[in-house]
């Protein structure tokens, strides 16, 4: 039995029995990581991400019961009853009667379950009723040509993501996987998607939903945004199957961009989930601008562009968005709410090339404007130089000419200046042996001076005074030459040969 399908029904089996997510019992990569670790026991599944103990405590032993069922079981089982079916009962075969499984109708409704999540169906029919509870949709539809009816049931987010507003009377196709609801024995199908069936039907929703979302301003050109010059990180949501991410590639610019790619569906109703999910994620990217891509296609197979939580959240996108979606006649409305909607991928490189282009042109232009510039202006400058040339030769020229008739002239007067300079010579000879006597006899008597001029200076030394016994009394006013400069309590200072003394005064005698 397959593990994986056994714990996917398990887990939406459970989801149904509390009316919650599936996600919030486990998300698909715990699920996926408990059926490649196989745990057995409860340490083992303890160690698994994303399983504390209170998510152990709720379903742990659950999920080691399916994960035992699964490896426990035999691989193959046979189909046709009868061939065990003796008169006497169940027979093994070669070994005599055997005894049947019984079940209690729990497991026996898990079993059913697991079959039953393997089959994943789109089924077409026309609503009967309509019953939202809680969180989730319950609905009925019913075959048009024939006696049948289907319960489905659908959590209210999944509806609410697939645009379509559903009331009886209208024929949809919903898309999910059969399920037993285990308190109520109630067959149900669990829908994960749902669209509405025809042409007329989609092309009226189209025009409703524009008209609405047309009045809200949502397709203003007020509202649309400029891509800045030279973009360079660009986050990009498409299919990774087929040729349009291809050509997108191979048309962008080699710029220096950065290409931050996320795969998702681009075709039909399930392409919604992906989209916005993928646009949510873009939000937290440091990109310049998000570009959505997809080939042609008919009004059917573009439902998701036109789907009113995707194109609400290109509005809502924080940077420009470039949306090029091929269509037949109607424009998707995500084209009409983006802010640059070119026709093909390859419009859109061109969109995001643009700048770097002008730009490419515009420095290809200035390095030819430079570089004619240079050359003209190196041939001017080379002309100059040839112009100098020529006159500084010919200006040099003269000058030797010059030069040589007054080198020849030089040669003749020099012996006539070679016995002028000696007879000058001669007399400077004299006039120095002059100068030297006369300097010796000043220095004499300056001499003579110096002396009788330090005789006095020694005899009007203060010091000179000072070592004889004398003293220079000092005030704040200065030096005391009479008693009538200072005043009782007043402090002088004395002035010694060998230091000063500092004095108050106390008393003063005034002589007439």
């Amino acid at each position: 039995m397959n593990i994986r399908a056994a714990l996917y029904a398990w887990r939406d089996s459970e989801a149904r029995a509390k009316n919650i997510e599936s996600f919030r019992v486990f998300p698909n990569a715990t699920l996926d990581a408990i059926v490649s670790a196989l745990p057995r026991t409860r340490d083992e599944l303890l160690e698994i991400k994303g399983i504390k103990e209170a998510k152990f405590n709720l379903y742990g032993k659950a999920i080691l019961n399916v994960i035992a069922e699964c490896i426990s079981a035999p691989k193959e089982q046979p189909r046709d009853p009868q061939s065990f079916v003796s008169m006497n009962g169940v027979m093994n075969g070669t070994n005599g009667p055997m005894e049947r499984p019984s079940y209690s109708i729990s497991q026996f409704l898990d079993i059913l379950n697991r079959e039953l999540f393997r089959i994943n169906a789109r089924v077409r029919g026309e609503i009967v009723s309509v019953q939202e509870r809680g969180n989730a949709l319950y609905f009925t539809i019913k075959d048009t040509e024939a006696e049948a009816v289907l319960n489905v049931f659908m959590w209210t987010s999944d509806y609410h993501l697939s645009g379509v507003e559903i009331v009886p009377g209208l024929e949809v196709i919903v898309e999910g996987r059969v399920e037993i609801y285990k308190p109520s024995g109630r067959l149900s199908l669990r829908a994960q998607t749902i669209e509405l069936v025809g042409e007329g039907a989609l092309k009226k929703a189209y025009d409703a939903l524009r008209k609405k979302l047309e009045l809200e301003g949502l397709f203003a050109a007020s509202r649309k945004r400029v891509i800045a010059d030279f973009p360079q990180r660009i986050g990009v949501i498409t299919s990774k199957q087929g040729a349009v991410i291809h050509d997108f590639l191979n048309n962008l610019g080699k710029f220096g961009f950065q290409v931050r790619f996320l795969d998702a569906r681009v075709e039909g109703v399930l392409a919604v989930k992906d989209i916005y999910r993928a646009i949510a994620r873009m939000k937290s990217e440091d990109i310049d601008a998000l570009v959505i891509i997809r080939g042609g296609g008919s009004l059917e197979s573009l439902q998701a562009f036109n789907n009113e939580y995707v194109v609400r959240a290109i509005a809502e996108f924080p940077k420009p968005v470039i949306c090029a979606i091929g269509h037949d006649k109607d424009v998707p409305l995500a084209q009409l709410v983006a802010d640059y909607a070119p026709s093909t991928p390859t419009a859109c490189t061109t969109l995001l090339n643009s700048s770097w282009l002008s730009a490419d042109i515009s420095i290809t232009t200035v390095e030819q404007s430079m570089f004619a510039l240079y050359t003209n202006a190196l041939q001017r400058k080379s002309m100059e130089v040839m112009k100098a040339h020529r006159y500084f030769e010919h200006a040099f020229l003269n000058i030797k000419t010059s030069l040589t008739g007054a080198m020849d002239g030089f040669l003749q007067v020099l012996p006539l200046y070679k016995r002028a300079l000696g007879e000058r010579r001669q007399t400077v000879m004299g006039v120095g042996e002059d100068s030297v006597r006369n300097f010796r006899r000043t220095m004499e008597q300056i001499k003579e001076k110096l002396a009788r001029f330090s005789a006095l200076l020694d005899a009007h030394d203060p010091m000179r005074q000072l070592r004889l016994g004398y003293s220079i009394l000092r005030s704040t006013q200065g030096i005391l030459r009479s008693v009538h400069s200072i005043h009782e309590g007043d402090t002088i200072g004395a002035l010694l040969v060998d230091g000063t003394i500092s004095a108050k005064v106390t008393r003063i005698e005034k002589h007439d």
